[in-house]
């Protein structure tokens, strides 16, 4: 980062006094030109250093300015009474050079109806931020103006103007031009194809999802892409996903501004000098600033983003749909901004590979093996994927494609992301998919439906049972149209677009059913139920203590039950579930059957390992319920409890959390006590680690005396997390004592915890 000099700093924290009395326009618009004579000067950043450093930065998002540290707040500014009764704090700001000035404030506070208005030289080239788009007082990050000086301004009620708080403490230097056709070193390559172009035909919803945006970490500021999503509830909140290596800290998502609609109306012949030449110096027309991280993990290299503000109607945005089902495409487009600049579409007409990232072992990536129209850069980074049937499936990682090779990029997966790392801060499903419908795949939809003026219908619907089936009657209704059409998700995988049918599911349980219907201006809503089907029997098979229930398989939302009869003065009733594919939830409850929403444990897991502890259970039934959040199979549920006697106590856990740090060994203890003996030739461990790139660790159980037990050494590859149940020869081991999990990271990068584990004797 560049320093000021103590000269410098003391010039731009010059207190300028004096108020006249003036009409509103600005005097930096009066020539076109912004007068220099009060301006602050910042220094030039050496330019060859910078170019060496983006020389040796491959695989880093694509870096397009340098932040200079300033102190100018509200005493520094130039103040000027307007005769319409307003007042204009006026800061000026010159940086040599630069392509495009952005700034940031650590803090700004404007009072109710101000405006903080950012004036770059030559025509169309201001930016107008309202109070109200100004969240806290926290710090805020604005749009960039083009070129080499700007005029900060606030426009505010002359009687609040001493209630402005307006501390700047940075300003970002843009020497790669992101909206500057002079600008010959920094292009973007020939071969891009615009979004106009006959490729971008019948993408113009996937299109409209799309957005660059600008972010700064470590002194400097960068470029990458990212898409709007929508999610189940069909709401607006405007969740926008892009790569983890381009945001992965709540830090930088702060600084974010996303710029909507910067793409060129006309199609310039691909491979021409036209095509390879940003446009003219015009900007982005709607921008927003401000982020709050949702999600994100390593593996698949996903971020999730909610916005802090829902864009503009004028951006006229679209929420784009999703694939997580992770089937393989037959065909992917890919939409970006190269180097930052104008919107491009990329084709390949070839199904894709799943792969790890770079072409190594591993699942957690698409790989496009080469691009049949088009390419991606630096800057692309972040951007979508989108299947045949216009889905989105995976954000770019990164890849050596460029033009003038046929060389491959890699896409995390979509499908991947979805359970992440098994928690709500590093997957997908808890916010796309809020209802916890089970739905894979979804069509997305535009903000605010349909055609202008369009009031979007009101999707309804009631039901009956009779044992297994159920019977819909559509009720939804349109206060301006017709309905359109209709489609029904019966939660077990079928479908249906009859206006009110009929559906017999296979097994009994509980399922939400979701009805979404289009009126004839195509707007569309969506709405879900629970139905629960019975087949006639009683409240589910009955569990032995200790005894595992093997085999168990289930539809997507079908839901089984058991029971478990715990006597008094029972203790440590563990519930679990292990093995076999898909993924199911497990719940519990005591006194009477769980559902979705009344439980007393639910882990909520990605997979089959799932968990549930009662250390000190009361007398009586407790009820166990497995729901398939996809389908599964192979699955196997035990319930064990402990009722003292001569061994004393045989099941012992530690439940805290143990952080795992790179290159760091990490114990988790357990005392156990009350045995007599030693331990059996069948020790029981039960580990659950959470933990993205389970190669990296070494796992040992540690014996009282020090004697190590290997559980797993490296293995795993790229896959995420260690959960299982390990049995141990620890014959030859004094019972009591403390035992230890010993976990060694050898690897940087990837990081996570010890969830969980224990020990039945």
């Amino acid at each position: 980062m560049t320093t000021l000099s103590r000269r410098l700093l003391a010039a731009i924290t010059l207190t300028l006094s004096g108020a006249a009395l003036a009409a509103p326009t600005s005097e930096a618009t009066e020539a076109g030109r912004i007068p220099l004579r009060d301006a602050v000067f910042l220094p030039a950043p050496d330019l060859a250093k910078l170019k060496l450093e983006d020389s040796k930065a491959d695989g880093l998002p694509y870096r397009y300015g340098i932040e200079v540290p300033v102190a100018l707040n509200r005493n520094a500014a130039k103040t000027t009474l307007l005769a319409d009764g307003r007042a204009r704090l006026q800061w000026t700001v010159a940086s040599p050079g630069a392509k495009s000035l952005d700034f940031h404030f650590a803090r700004l506070v404007l009072p109710k109806g101000a405006e903080l208005v950012l004036r770059g030289e030559g025509k169309d080239n201001v930016r107008v931020v309202n109070a109200a788009d100004i969240q806290g007082d926290a710090g805020y990050w604005s749009p960039y103006v083009l070129g080499e000086r700007a005029s900060i301004e606030i426009l505010v009620d002359a009687k609040h103007r001493h209630e402005v708080i307006a501390d700047l403490a940075g300003v970002t230097h843009g020497y790669r031009g992101l909206f500057d056709r002079t600008d010959d070193v920094q292009k973007s390559g020939s071969c891009n194809v615009d979004t106009a172009c006959p490729a971008g035909a019948g993408w113009d919803d996937q299109i409209d999802s799309v957005g660059h945006y600008t972010f700064s970490q470590g002194g400097s500021s960068y470029v990458c892409t990212g898409t709007l999503v929508g999610n189940t509830s069909n709401s607006t909140t405007p969740y926008f996903l892009t790569a983890n290596h381009c945001v992965s800290t709540q830090t930088v998502a702060s600084t974010i501004v996303v710029y909507w609609n910067y793409q060129s109306a006309t199609c310039r012949t691909p491979g021409s000098s036209s095509s390879g030449t940003p446009l003219s110096r015009s900007i982005a027309t709607h921008s927003q600033s401000g982020t709050t991280l949702r999600a994100t993990n390593a593996a698949s290299d996903f971020a999730l983003l909610q916005l802090n503000a829902t864009p503009a109607a004028g951006a006229d945005v679209f929420y784009s749909g999703w694939d997580a089902s992770g089937s393989t495409p037959s065909s992917a487009v890919g939409i970006h901004h190269p180097a930052g600049h104008e919107k491009r579409i990329a084709v390949e007409d070839a199904a894709l590979q799943i792969s790890g990232y770079g072409g190594g072992s591993g699942s957690t990536h698409w790989r496009v093996v080469d691009w049949d129209q088009g390419t991606t850069e630096g800057g692309s980074s972040g951007s979508g994927l989108w299947n045949q049937n216009k889905r989105l499936v995976g954000q770019l990682h990164g890849g050596s494609a460029a033009c003038g090779n046929n060389l491959s990029d890699y896409y995390g997966r979509v499908s991947v992301s979805w359970t992440g790392g098994g928690t709500a801060a590093t997957r997908l499903r808890d916010w796309l998919d809020p209802g916890n419908s089970g739905v894979t795949s979804f069509a997305g939809y535009r903000a605010g439906g349909g055609t202008p003026g369009n009031v979007a219908p009101v999707a309804n619907f009631t039901f009956t049972t009779s044992g297994l089936t159920a019977t819909f009657t559509n009720t939804s209704t349109d206060s301006d149209g017709a309905i359109a059409s209709r489609s029904w998700n019966f939660g077990d995988g079928t479908t249906s677009t009859a206006a009110s049918p009929s559906k017999t599911y296979s097994a009994a349980g509980t399922y939400n059913v979701t009805l979404t219907v289009t009126d004839d201006d195509g707007a569309s809503n969506a709405t879900t139920k629970s139905v629960t089907v019975t087949s006639g029997g009683g409240g589910g098979s009955v569990l032995s203590n200790g005894v595992p229930v093997t085999g168990i398989s289930g539809a997507a939302s079908s839901e089984q039950f058991w029971t478990i009869n715990v006597p008094s003065g029972a203790t440590n009733l563990v519930i679990s579930t292990a093995g076999g594919s898909g993924d199911v939830d497990l719940y519990t409850r005591q006194g009477s059957a769980p559902t979705t929403g009344s439980y007393l444990c639910r882990p909520y897991l990605g997979g089959n390992n799932e968990t549930c502890t009662v250390a000190s259970p009361v007398a009586g039934t407790y009820h166990v319920m497995l729901r398939g959040y996809s389908a599964y199979s192979g699955v196997t549920l035990t319930a064990s409890y402990s009722t003292g006697g001569g061994g004393g106590a045989s099941f012992f856990q530690n439940t805290n959390d143990y952080t795992i740090s790179d290159n760091a060994t990490v114990n988790s203890p357990i005392v156990v006590s009350g045995r007599s003996g030693n331990a059996p030739s069948t020790l029981q461990v039960a580990v659950n680690i959470v933990h993205t790139y389970r190669g990296d660790l070494k796992v040992d159980l540690v014996a009282p005396d020090g004697t190590l037990y290997n559980i797993s050494n490296r293995a795993g590859g790229s896959a995420d997390n260690l959960v299982g149940t390990y049995t141990i020869n620890a014959s030859s081991e004094v019972a009591n004592g403390t035992w230890n999990l010993r976990v060694n990271d050898n690897a940087g990068g990837d990081t996570g915890y010890i969830n969980s584990w224990s020990l039945q004797f």
